[in-house]
């Protein structure tokens, strides 16, 4: 049962406050709803809002990422073209993705680099070559096997898209397909995605909004 009303002259004031803050607070949410790209769905608006940082698992089998494909939406505070400047840094990954021992330029291609990363989960090693294509004018960065290496994974697909926002934040959409073949745990196909790509968020954000000055 509700308490009572004591003080019938301070109350109804911190009441009104309360309800004011409320009202303020969801007149600002609403505004930023509004100005959140179209490629954010509805549903998760609010909650990309309040933490910042989205993972969700969707299949698409059609389109240039094929198969199982995880979701994530981030908040960067940094403008969308240092956003930009640092995710193209690609060699500098293994300063916030800690499953990975090395990263070796390998060469560079007119669209972007072809680098070879070498991981350690479990007490097991893995190597493969990432070819990455860079698209500044629309601030897009995929990336995909390089077929010509014996990989040890069967596919790995990934991409980000950058989107500028009216505060001068960015909204990072990244998507991450991967198939580990045969010769691999299945149980690692699903860290490698959902399990670990909400962790993977939280670094690189951090590490991106400290200007790639944050190392894990």
């Amino acid at each position: 049962m509700p308490t009572p009303f004591r003080r019938p002259i301070t109350r109804p004031i911190a009441f009104c406050r309360t309800i004011g803050f409320a009202i303020a607070s969801s007149l600002i949410a609403t505004h930023a709803s509004a100005q959140m790209p179209a490629v954010v769905p509805d549903e998760i608006i609010e909650l990309l809002l309040r933490d910042k940082i989205v993972v969700m698992q969707e299949l698409r089998p059609e389109g240039a990422l094929e198969g199982a494909l995880t979701i994530g939406y981030v908040i960067f505070d940094l403008p969308r073209d240092r956003v930009y400047e640092l995710l193209t840094q690609t060699e500098r990954q293994i300063e916030f993705r800690s499953e990975l021992t090395s990263i070796t330029r390998h060469r560079m291609s007119a669209k972007g680099p072809v680098d070879e990363q070498r991981m350690k989960i479990m007490f097991r090693r893995y190597v493969y070559r990432l070819k990455f294509e860079f698209d500044p004018e629309r601030h897009h960065i995929q990336w995909n096997l390089d077929e010509s290496f014996d990989n040890d994974f069967r596919r790995v697909r990934g991409s980000w898209d950058l989107y500028a926002l009216e505060d001068g934040r960015t909204l990072g959409r990244t998507g991450a397909s991967v198939d580990v073949g045969p010769g691999v745990p299945v149980f690692l196909q699903d860290w490698l995605t959902r399990k670990n790509l909400s962790k993977s968020m939280e670094r690189v954000q951090r590490w991106v909004n400290s200007g790639g000055h944050d190392r894990q």
